[in-house]
């Protein structure tokens, strides 16, 4: 493995697997000793690796998964305020959002309740990114002249 390279999860949690056994028999000048190498090699700090040692090196899944905030309502909206503003790209696009939204639901374009308002305050320019560019998918590819 090259110098700047970097392990990731898998090969440290075996490297760390390895180790353990070692670092458990060891005594406290050799636990040093081990803790310096371990910090060398992995690139994790030495109180994190004390934790590590000392715990059984499972990986655990998330006790609770987050929930999807923006939904069905929103991607409706950012489609039609996107054509309205001929696709313009998501970071001229998010701060004008809410305004837009409001002036499309003055005419009648839009259906603009109080969870889509606060969504649409609250959204960020990556959200916007990638929420455009999964309804973009949809759209027909236009043909070259």
């Amino acid at each position: 493995m090259a110098s700047d390279d970097k392990m990731d999860l898998s090969e440290r949690r075996k490297y760390l697997r390895l180790m353990q056994t070692s670092y458990q028999t060891a005594d406290r000048a050799g636990c040093g000793r081990l803790l310096d190498s371990m910090e060398a090699v992995s690139g994790l700090a030495r109180k994190s690796l004390i934790r590590l040692m000392a715990s059984d090196l499972e990986r655990r899944p998330r006790q609770r998964q987050r929930g999807k905030y923006y939904g069905l309502a929103l991607d409706r909206a950012l489609r039609v305020i996107a054509e309205s503003y001929d696709y313009i790209r998501a970071e001229r696009l998010t701060p004008s959002l809410l305004a837009m939204a409001e002036h499309l639901a003055r005419h009648g374009e839009l259906q603009l309740s109080e969870r889509l308002r606060q969504q649409l305050a609250r959204i960020s320019v990556s959200t916007v990114y990638r929420r455009l560019a999964r309804l973009r998918q949809d759209e027909p590819r236009r043909t070259r002249r």
